[in-house]
């Protein structure tokens, strides 16, 4: 029987899939933002697609089906990375794209940079206040062909994963579900050093952009960065 997830309006954490149907058809032909990840030789791996549950009804929407359109003509058109840098936006996930602009990447970098979750579908809602939903739909027949297409990609010793600290416990239980993403069973967080820059064979590990990442961190990446970047 077909999985399926409805929208509930009585979940007290709100954390759940994007109830936007317009929102879920443009993650129906791109699961990904920015570049697309199969093209992209850099890929920031992120925990889940999360949206204000308002976006569709916010003056910037027709911005948004533009950037998840085509995100490599959104950045080069408007000189940004993503439209939660527009000045009109106020929501949840401008800290992190403000302090990922700090790495200062250029426009002419945007085929080569890929976005892409955990979670192929957009959601809604804080996922840290209800850990069981979220791991739900991770390991959900919905999100199963999404999953096996990450770690396709993640096992390309051509591409280049940034991830945050918080998701590797996330990659050893898809693991331990599912036996992907094989290579996180053999990652020890003992042996890493949660204030820096870890590398883990094609895998750089830091803290979250919007945890109290340092600046001598995002250095590091931009050193990165500047090796891989074209």
């Amino acid at each position: 029987m077909k999985q399926e997830f409805r929208y509930d309006s009585h979940n007290e954490s709100g954390f759940q899939i994007h109830p936007s149907r317009l929102l879920n058809e443009l993650y129906k032909k791109n699961a990904h933002q920015g570049a697309n990840p199969k093209e992209a030789n850099i890929l920031f791996v992120g925990r889940d697609p999360n949206w204000a549950i308002d976006i569709e009804e916010m003056p910037i929407f027709n911005l948004v089906t533009d950037y998840l359109t085509d995100g490599i003509r959104f950045w080069k058109t408007h000189n940004i990375h993503h439209p939660f840098l527009l000045p009109d936006y106020k929501g949840d996930g401008k800290r992190y794209h403000t302090i990922f602009s700090k790495l200062k990447l250029e426009s002419k970098f945007s085929s080569q940079i890929a976005f892409v979750e955990l979670i192929g579908f957009p959601t809604t809602g804080m996922s840290k206040k209800n850990n069981k939903a979220f791991q739900n739909f991770l390991i959900s027949e919905l999100n199963r062909k999404h999953l096996i297409e990450l770690d396709n990609l993640i096992n390309n010793p051509d591409k280049i994963i940034f991830i945050a600290w918080g998701l590797i416990d996330d990659f050893k239980f898809i693991y331990e579900k599912t036996g992907l993403f094989h290579k996180f069973s053999k990652l020890n967080k003992l042996e890493m050093n949660i204030s820096d820059l870890n590398q883990f064979e094609n895998i750089f590990i830091h803290k979250h952009f919007s945890d109290s990442i340092s600046n001598q961190t995002i250095n590091k990446i931009v050193e990165k960065l500047t090796t891989f970047l074209l």
